[in-house]
């Protein structure tokens, strides 16, 4: 028998055992990526969050992983408006106003919310969410609230250790399949733990190891030593003076990429009141201003004058600059392109995957090479 016609008889054997799950590698292309609404953390990743993978985003207490994912999840609904996203929410604690304030569209349509109990239902409910072909991007929040069904149904004093370790290890290599099945995205937010295992104590992220292999992209945000931007208020009551917090610097540090350069680094302001930059989210004309001097997208003519991306000549130095790109938002997306165009070079293509039928030629049934062009027809 000849080579092609044992290989095509192997594939139909496979696919008649295991059905669809059988691919094959058509060709190579370019990723498409969801903008993670900040300049420089596109830039770090290549381009955003690549659909068909699966990502982390890993941090302490207050540092904003879900307010990124929040901006994900409003690019990923202007990016691919007939597709929805969905929020798995585990920690039972999603704050609804505040999304909306970042650009979520909560209509039921476009957002799907789900309260799971235990790590089972989570695993479940990702499942159903990618397989409908509905959803573009799923955000769970987060690995360190999920309890496996046996921790959460047992008394206090009763132990299911590593029960929960299992069933995560089991849901990050399914969806990950899933993902690129049915082209979407999954991200998982962590947090940090106390390291219990180890003698030398500290912390380390929660849930099991395999989710640092199964995941495509691990961003780790922390902030900046920058001094945090305050404005001053008047206590209602007492009538005392009061500082209040309004916009901190983040940093995120792209500790794993399997599609671009891993290890980039984005600093950013993040301001959680209006009284910083005149709204909430991230500063993007600093970010612009910074970036785009740093990949060329804003050429310094002088110790004050700059080029700007569309050829306009700007004074008054940084200040300037950050007038300028606030005065026209077309240019803060400008100097996004010319930065990603920058490093377009370095983004690793990805294998486009197909699912195959039975190859011509083969009896779907018994998997037999037909060689009788009417045993084909029939």
């Amino acid at each position: 028998m000849p080579p092609a016609k044992g290989l095509a008889k192997m594939r139909a054997d496979l696919i008649k055992t295991y059905g669809d799950r059988v691919t094959r590698r058509d060709q190579m292309v370019r990723p498409t990526f969801l903008s993670t609404g900040s300049l420089t953390v596109d830039y770090a990743l290549g381009g955003g969050f690549a659909l068909k993978r699966t990502h982390e985003i890993v941090g302490p207490e207050g540092m904003g992983k879900t307010s990124l994912a929040n901006l994900t999840m409003a690019n990923a609904q202007r990016a691919i408006p007939d597709r929805a996203v969905g929020l798995i929410d585990m920690e039972q604690a999603y704050d609804f106003d505040w999304a909306q304030d970042l650009g979520v569209d909560l209509d039921e349509d476009r957002f799907f919310h789900l309260y799971p109990d235990h790590s089972e239902d989570v695993s479940d409910q990702i499942s159903m969410l990618l397989r409908s072909g509905e959803v573009s991007l799923v955000v769970v929040d987060s690995i360190g609230g999920m309890e496996s069904k046996a921790a959460f149904e047992k008394k206090a004093d009763e132990s299911a250790m590593g029960k929960n370790a299992q069933v995560i290890s089991r849901m990050v290599k399914r969806v990950a399949g899933l993902c690129r099945q049915h082209n979407a995205a999954v991200i998982f937010i962590n947090q940090y733990r106390a390291n219990i295992g180890s003698p030398r104590g500290g912390e380390k992220p929660a849930g099991p190891s395999a989710l640092k292999y199964a995941t495509s992209t691990q961003l780790k945000m922390s902030r900046t030593s920058e001094t945090t931007r305050k404005i001053s208020l008047v206590d209602a009551v007492s009538e005392a003076p009061k500082e209040l917090e309004v916009g901190r610097q983040l940093r995120v540090k792209v500790s794993r990429n399997k599609l671009a350069v891993q290890g980039r680094s984005a600093d950013f302001w993040f301001y959680n009141h209006p009284g910083g930059i005149g709204h909430v989210g991230i500063d993007r004309t600093d970010e612009a201003a910074v970036l785009g001097m740093a990949v060329g997208a804003i050429k310094r003519l002088s110790t004050v004058a700059y080029e700007m991306p569309d050829g306009a000549k700007v004074n008054g130095g940084r200040p300037g600059v950050k007038t300028a790109l606030a005065e026209k938002p077309e240019l803060v997306e400008l100097v996004r392109q010319k930065a990603l165009l920058h490093i377009s070079g370095e983004v690793k293509s990805d294998h486009e995957v197909s699912y195959d039928d039975v190859p011509e030629g083969v009896n779907g049934i018994t998997g037999e090479i037909i060689s009788n062009a009417k045993e084909v027809a029939a």
